[in-house]
């Protein structure tokens, strides 16, 4: 069942990505920093997917490429809404902390890097936490989305809290599965809000 379900979010992120290009150009800043953001899961997902199909090589590390480029496209994202520079230093301070980090530790490549995954996912949050305090004064777009975010990240990072633990082969193969299948489940959930988001907001942009 949970096979399916990760197949079908695979091919929802393609989905997603396609439709929200359609209104690509029409829309705001935050519209296409978000669709870039879809774009950069889809290709991440398929490539991930292919690797595991084609070759008998680990895909973990296109972890150090999805969270690093999550977290630089949802920076921009609200950006556009929090309006505020020191997103960019933090943005700035993160990635030269990253790159810190592979440069001293290479072999964290082919790791899980928790203390990464957790820091990028944590500022997300609290980017998204400041966006529903600013929506409580204004109407903002996106609000469904953030939702989205607030909801899958905080659980994603209570569910990977433990990093390279939940990819250790001497952990219980229940656990790891129970994990596993709770943050496809979750991601699930957040593709839906996505495209509640497309449907509520942008659909009818398309026929103007």
């Amino acid at each position: 069942m949970f096979i399916d379900i990760i197949n079908f979010t695979l091919y929802f992120s393609a989905v997603l990505f396609i439709i929200y290009l359609i209104g690509f150009t029409r829309n705001s800043k935050a519209y296409r920093f978000f669709t870039a953001y879809l774009f950069l899961i889809s290709v991440i997902q398929i490539l991930s997917l292919v690797i595991i199909k084609t070759t008998d090589l680990s895909n973990l590390f296109l972890s150090h490429y999805y969270f690093i480029g999550q977290f630089i496209l949802l920076s921009f994202f609200f950006y556009e809404f929090i309006k505020h520079k020191i997103i960019y230093w933090i943005l700035g301070l993160v990635l030269t902390f990253l790159a810190y980090q592979y440069f001293s530790s290479p072999q964290l490549y082919s790791k899980y890097n928790e203390l990464g995954m957790f820091v990028t996912h944590t500022i997300i949050i609290v980017y998204s936490i400041v966006f529903l305090y600013k929506a409580l004064t204004r109407k903002l777009e996106f609000t469904i989305v953030n939702v989205g975010i607030l909801v899958y990240f905080l659980s994603s990072s209570l569910i990977f809290a433990s990093g390279n633990m939940v990819f250790d082969p001497q952990l219980s193969s229940e656990i790891t599965t129970l994990l596993t299948n709770a943050n496809v489940v979750l991601y699930l959930i957040f593709q839906i809000l996505i495209l509640i988001e497309w449907l509520r907001n942008y659909r009818k942009s398309i026929r103007n």
